[in-house]
């Protein structure tokens, strides 16, 4: 009796953990064969992407630095307990055992505005820190984008050459029947067959390209390198009506690399005025309450009263270093030079970044009207040079050049496609115009 009871239990058993076995299989081949979009992709990148987790922590850094900084404004407390034994007794220490302990309180008034810099470079910091994390999100979503469409496009390559494949081997096919027939000679059946080898590795060329730029998308979405993830193609040319002026407008006002160099000119004059306040006085004022005493408490003092308040206003002047503070403001001064030089260096390679972006977009227009045009072309000539071959009236040097030109055009088309997609995200990066 009792194995019939664990029989049918173990049989249970067995199918539960099939059936969850299978379950996870399926979950894990509809997640392989989820159709991801562009933004989507963008998306997984900027929140796996360790370079957006170190510009976030980098931020939260120059936020406490900026709110210590802040501090530095507000008035300082103190407290301090002593103990003084002294066994020997003179007529200027009557007591053996003094005890004291004392409340005070410190604030800062003026030190030659390097507190009230401090709290500006502060502020400056942490925008040059968001800055650098925009630019970081920018470059990251560029890299998706270029990443995405070089997949698409050569996925299209290997599928063009697939393509390009069977026509050679039904070329090769008729090209053996007229052979057998003795309608052709042998030295077109064996350029049909050379024709078929090399098509083969211009195959597996284009395998090995999509290959790669699978694993480079995948590497941006932080995936296994070999995982294949299936696209939303997007096939449709819609014209840009982008301007020149505009673009440059655009880059002036928008680019974080240029916020970057205005907030690093704002921190050199900054620290001009840092380097010039220990030529000026510093005021400070300052509260102290004294107990003193013989015992643990301070509670009672024999020699005179055993609380002592005080107020005192302190200015501290250090008039002579030897030269040393004009030499750091010297050097200040240089760094607000260089940095003023960088920047316009800095703007001459942006205008360049956006006249090659631009230059591109109306190259890869072009080049689509002229290759949809040059496709339906060549597909026409394929055609009729196919059916004169099989008339016998067209060389196997005909058909297989019209084959050639085709996969050509097909390939110049997708090239220009998605090359011209590519340009428009360089455009939108080299303008500082990218959106998530």
């Amino acid at each position: 009796m009792k194995r019939l009871v664990y029989i049918p239990l173990f049989f249970v058993l067995f199918f539960c953990i099939q059936g969850l076995s299978l379950a996870g299989e399926n979950d894990q081949q509809q997640a392989a064969e989820k159709i991801l979009s562009l933004a989507e992709c963008v998306s997984i990148a900027l929140d796996k992407s360790p370079q957006i987790l170190y510009s976030q922590s980098d931020v939260l850094e120059k936020e406490f630095s900026l709110e210590s900084s802040k501090k530095e404004l507000y008035p300082s407390l103190y407290f301090q307990y002593g103990y003084q034994h002294s066994p020997d007794t003179s007529p200027l220490i009557v007591i053996e055992n003094y005890y004291n302990y004392s409340f005070s309180i410190e604030q800062p008034i003026y030190r030659g505005r390097s507190l009230v810099t401090g709290v500006e470079l502060g502020e400056l910091d942490l925008e040059l820190s968001k800055a650098v994390m925009t630019q970081t999100q920018n470059d990251i979503i560029l890299a998706v984008h270029e990443a995405y469409y070089n997949l698409l496009k050569t996925r299209k390559f290997e599928y063009v050459a697939e393509q390009s494949l069977k026509e050679r081997k039904a070329h090769l096919k008729d090209a053996k029947a007229f052979f057998k027939a003795g309608l052709i000679p042998k030295n077109d059946m064996l350029q049909s067959e050379v024709q078929l080898a090399n098509t083969e590795i211009e195959l597996i060329r284009a395998k090995n390209l999509s290959s790669l730029a699978q694993a480079q998308l995948n590497t941006l979405l932080r995936r296994p390198m070999d995982e294949k993830t299936q696209l939303e193609d997007i096939l449709q040319y819609e014209p840009s009506d982008v301007s020149w002026d505009q673009a440059v407008e655009q880059a002036q006002k928008h680019r974080p690399e240029l916020r970057q160099s205005d907030i690093a000119i704002q921190q050199a004059d900054k620290n001009i005025i840092l380097s010039k306040a220990p030529y000026l006085p510093s005021v400070s004022v300052s509260l102290n309450y004294l107990k003193q005493g013989d015992d643990l408490i301070a509670d009672d003092y024999p020699i005179g009263s055993s609380e002592v308040k005080t107020a005192m206003a302190t200015l501290e002047w250090r008039f002579w270093a030897w030269g040393q503070k004009k030499d750091e403001a010297a050097i200040a001064k240089y760094n607000l030079k260089k940095a003023k030089e960088s920047q316009a260096d800095l703007l001459d390679r942006i205008i360049l970044q956006v006249r090659e972006a631009y230059l591109d977009i109306k190259e890869s227009e072009y080049n689509i009207s002229v290759t949809e045009k040059a496709i339906e072309q060549a597909e026409e000539d394929f055609r009729i040079n196919q059916s004169r071959y099989r008339a016998q009236l067209s060389t196997t040097t005909d058909v297989l050049g019209a084959q050639t030109r085709l996969s050509r055009a097909k390939i110049n088309y997708f090239n220009a496609l998605y090359n011209y997609r590519i340009a428009l995200m360089k455009l939108a990066w080299a303008t500082g115009t990218l959106v998530l």
